[in-house]
């Protein structure tokens, strides 16, 4: 056989000495939290079809007894998600899967067979207290589109009361809302849709008269002040309650976005300051960071879960990129000396002690992913200096940061799947940049390889 015909090895990027970043356990807490998730998604599939059922038997001619075993079986269901989802998410922000939208929904149905019993909106008292304050609003905003369709049924049989009566609770309900500060988001959009259905119920009326029909005049005018303290169809205490905790929690989230602003900052400016070589000015920085995260952030995000994701998990990403670049940065002996090779170590989840409670999956790997850029910088500059040997140990941790998020069973969320395209471009790149620095070697001259100003998609602020 003609050896010659015979390719050689592939070139080795990794030393032997290299190993593979292990993400077993983090890929276990991923794995555990998926098959939560889609246990989830199927018991809310039940919900769904428990509340189509209930609601559909409410304008059948079935027995009290059907009606109430659908109402029970849609009571245990509710309540077995709710103690499911308050195991798997304690102190996280949101709820497993859909489950947060199907409770708004449950609360809806309440509201709807609450004022077919009574005439009056539902207590959030009346309910479980397991559900929070956002399902709730959402609950009672949708449930004024039933009003509006149980006005067209009603009024189909030409019942003036009953359409009065949905029509005086939904004004009501408007005249509450309208006192709350909705930010951009679900609450606003449904909290909109509650001017439509009053308007629907008005114009109701309004065809109901001019076809025959008696309409007591003024019979929803709001002597507001007055009437509201005889008024025993509006739970006024619990809403103005209701009220004054989202007033709170909207404060909370300004002082977190602000606080979340200057810690975030250090943490950058940490970065930038570790490529300067200024080691004393970084670990300064990130000593400030971890101050925030620890001292202000955490109190009010133990306390307000919810606020969890947005500027605060922004932060923890920024932080961990940092905290992981410094000590990728350090040379044998733990001695900052940028005259050495760095040792290459990558921080593992379980090494970060201080915030080990508030890091999440999507934190590590997202700063994780952005760590790579960072090296990727560094790379440019061991490229300038003809330090082959720099670049090579920056491709080999790209490349096994790259293999170790590759060999997860599934990615969380959080926007990691898009970073992995850059993350494999920066590879991709450290490969071309070994190979031109070969060719400057070889040809014994001083050129300047290539370097492409793309080097870093990822950590482009």
């Amino acid at each position: 056989m003609n050896m010659n015909n015979i390719p050689s090895p592939p070139f080795s990027y990794l030393s032997s000495q290299q190993s593979f970043l292990d993400l077993t356990s983090l890929d276990k807490i991923i794995t555990e939290h998926e098959v939560s998730r889609q246990e989830a998604f199927n018991l809310g599939a039940k919900i769904k079809a428990a509340l189509l059922h209930s609601r559909a038997s409410l304008e059948q001619n079935i027995s009290k007894e059907e009606i109430s075993s659908l109402q029970n079986r849609l009571e245990e269901l509710v309540q077995e998600a709710l103690l499911k989802d308050k195991g798997q998410t304690l102190n996280k922000t949101s709820r497993l899967a859909n489950l947060s939208h199907l409770f708004g929904d449950y609360v809806r149905y309440k509201a709807y067979i609450h004022f077919l019993d009574t005439g009056s909106l539902v207590k959030q008292s009346s309910l479980s207290d397991m559900l929070t304050d956002e399902e709730y609003l959402s609950g009672i905003i949708t449930f004024n589109r039933d009003l509006a369709r149980y006005a067209v049924g009603r009024a189909t049989e030409r019942d003036v009361n009953s359409v009065q009566l949905a029509r005086d609770l939904v004004s009501k309900v408007l005249d509450h809302l309208m006192e709350c500060d909705f930010r951009n988001g679900p609450l606003r959009r449904k909290y909109d849709g509650v001017k439509y259905s009053l308007k629907t119920c008005e114009t109701i009326l309004y065809e109901l008269s001019v076809t025959g029909c008696d309409i007591p005049k003024n019979s929803h005018v709001r002597e507001a002040k007055r009437a509201r303290i005889m008024d025993d169809s509006m739970p006024y205490d619990e809403l103005d309650e209701l009220r004054k905790r989202m007033v709170n929690r909207d404060e909370l989230r300004e002082t977190v976005i602000k606080i979340c602003r200057d810690a975030q900052k250090a943490a950058k400016q940490a970065i930038y300051a570790l490529h300067r070589e200024n080691v004393h000015e970084a670990e300064k920085l990130i000593g400030q960071c971890e101050q925030c995260i620890i001292g202000q952030l955490r109190p009010i995000i133990d306390k307000e879960p919810q606020l969890r994701y947005g500027s605060f998990a922004n932060v923890m990403e920024e932080y961990v990129e940092a905290k992981m670049f410094h000590a990728w940065l350090l040379s044998e002996g733990g001695a900052n000396d940028f005259s050495k090779q760095p040792t290459g170590k990558v921080l593992m989840p379980d090494e970060f002690t201080e915030i080990q409670n508030q890091l999440e999956p999507e934190d590590y790997l997202g700063g994780l992913c952005d760590l790579t850029g960072e090296i990727g910088r560094f790379a440019v500059k061991k490229g300038t200096e003809r330090d082959a040997d720099g670049v090579k140990l920056c491709l080999q941790t790209n490349t096994s940061i790259l293999y170790a998020i590759e060999s997860l069973s599934k990615l969380p969320g959080g926007g990691i799947g898009k970073k992995m395209d850059p993350l494999r471009h920066s590879v991709e790149k450290l490969e071309k940049m070994l190979y031109e620095l070969s060719l400057v070697k070889a040809a014994g001259r001083n050129i300047t390889a290539e370097i492409d100003n793309e080097m870093d998609p990822m950590n482009e602020s």
